[in-house]
C-alpha cells in the first residue's frame, strides 16, 4: 500500500500538526494502521503525541486546540548512525 502524502514526515495538516516520524513498533489498536508522532506547530505549543495514520490529516492538538488525547510517544530508538 502506498504511503499517503498526509503521513510523510515533514508534512503539516490544515490544523498545523506536523508529522515527525513513523513509529512502526506501536499498535494503536486499529488494524493495518501505523502510528505517527505529530508535533503542534501553533505558536508557543510544540506538543508531541502519537496518532494512527488514518487520522493524521484531520488531527488537532490535544494540548492547545481541543483535540482528543493522543497515543503515547516512545523515545526514538538509537541507531548505529545516531
Amino acid at each position: 500500500m502506498a504511503e499517503a502524502q498526509s503521513t510523510r514526515p515533514g508534512s503539516t495538516n490544515t490544523n498545523r500538526q506536523k508529522v515527525l516520524r513513523k513509529v512502526p513498533w506501536i499498535d494503536g489498536g486499529m488494524a493495518g494502521q501505523s502510528v505517527y508522532v505529530l508535533q503542534c506547530q501553533r505558536s508557543g505549543c510544540g506538543h508531541e503525541y502519537g496518532e494512527e495514520g488514518i487520522r493524521v490529516h484531520q488531527r488537532r492538538c490535544p494540548k492547545c486546540d481541543g483535540g482528543a488525547p493522543g497515543l503515547p510517544v516512545p523515545e526514538p530508538v538509537p541507531t548505529l548512525f545516531g
